[in-house]
């Protein structure tokens, strides 16, 4: 296992989104194998969700 930080975004003005804090997750170094190559590749930023919030139509 491996603790890295995902980012916590929040909706401002417009399209812009902006990061205002983290919050650790742990990570299986074989199960999420992908997702971890991902977060070393683009270190030192954490990594963004799965959903990134939108505007409501």
């Amino acid at each position: 296992m491996q603790q890295v930080p995902l980012a916590i975004l929040e909706k401002g003005r417009g399209t812009q989104l902006s990061v205002v804090g983290t919050r650790p997750i742990q990570l299986c170094s074989q199960c999420d194998a992908a997702t971890l190559a991902k977060y070393h590749a683009n270190r030192p930023n954490p990594l963004l969700p799965g959903e990134i919030p939108t505007a409501g139509l």
